[in-house]
């Protein structure tokens, strides 16, 4: 049975990241752009109409800009797509020459954001799953004081902790290698990256901890030096004060909406590490695999 080499691929990830960054940014740089542009003006509008509606109870004021937002979602979905499959193809099936604007919208492209959407229905449909058998079980036990909802939702969340080993294992192995899957092989990749890590997923859940957790800490640590951290860890209600939780969440919306043309800077500069390992390591781990298989 094929391994991943866990010490390799992380080396080889971080040696990609931060070795090749120059590479890196030629990859990313035009998405990039787009995603930070069209993100802060996306972001402001929906904050400042988030804190209006807070402030005013209304909350139908928010529903015009919560439906562009779904746009904008959507976009920021296909411009990873976009970002991960340069970084693959770069990986797996490099270029002679240096290049650097790769800005491709294709088949591959499409597969990855397809990937996506697959993985994003899966992670709904155990959620379904769960709250059914939270509201089963939370049904049959005598839990004096707590609404049906809420005894729904805390056996849920029990049940999803107990059987959080096995929901991790199952979407790694589905998920893990779907870029890269998708890119090479063609259709949407789950059935592939299941395929290439039977025997693998413990193996490649610490290469996916190890290359992405370090620069992610990095990353909330500067979020929170720049948010503050009485606005990014304070109880958004004390006491149960109506009045206060109002003012809380209409504060923290206009907390964010100041700081942002710095947080929207934070993600720039982080881009490259971000999407440069998270990218990288399971393309590493692909080529181990897919390697391999065809010797």
């Amino acid at each position: 049975m094929n391994k991943i080499p866990v010490g390799q691929t992380i080396a080889a990830a971080y040696r990609f990241a931060f070795v090749g960054l120059e590479k890196v940014i030629a990859l990313i740089w035009l998405p990039i752009i787009t995603l930070t542009v069209v993100g802060y003006f996306s972001e402001s509008r929906y904050l400042a109409a988030m804190a209006a509606a807070i402030d005013s109870g209304d909350q139908t004021r928010v529903l015009p800009v919560a439906v562009s937002q779904l746009g904008f979602a959507f976009i920021t979905i296909v411009l990873q797509a976009v970002i991960a499959v340069a970084i693959v193809r770069e990986i797996l099936k490099p270029l002679d020459r240096p290049q650097w604007l790769r800005f491709s919208l294709g088949g591959a492209e499409f597969r990855v954001v397809g990937a996506m959407f697959g993985v994003g229905l899966l992670a709904a449909l155990a959620a379904v799953i769960l709250m059914i058998a939270g509201s089963i079980l939370g049904g049959m036990l005598p839990l004096p004081g707590l609404a049906p909802a809420q005894k729904a939702i805390g056996m849920a969340g029990l049940l999803g902790l107990l059987l959080s080993p096995l929901l991790i294992y199952m979407f790694v192995r589905v998920a893990g290698l779907i870029v890269p899957a998708a890119t090479i092989d063609g259709g949407f990749g789950m059935e592939r990256s299941w395929l290439l890590l039977k025997g693998n997923v413990g193996r490649l859940f610490v290469v996916t901890v190890a290359a992405g957790l370090p620069v992610l800490l990095v990353y909330l640590a500067l979020y929170t030096m720049i948010l503050g951290p009485e606005n990014v860890f304070s109880p958004l209600n004390a006491g149960g004060d109506l009045a206060g939780s109002v003012h809380d969440k209409t504060e923290k919306m206009r907390q964010i909406a100041e700081h942002l043309p710095y947080l929207k800077g934070l993600e720039f500069v982080m881009a490259p590490f971000l999407y440069g390992l998270g990218c990288a390591a399971p393309a590493f781990a692909y080529k181990a695999l897919a390697g391999a298989a065809k010797k």
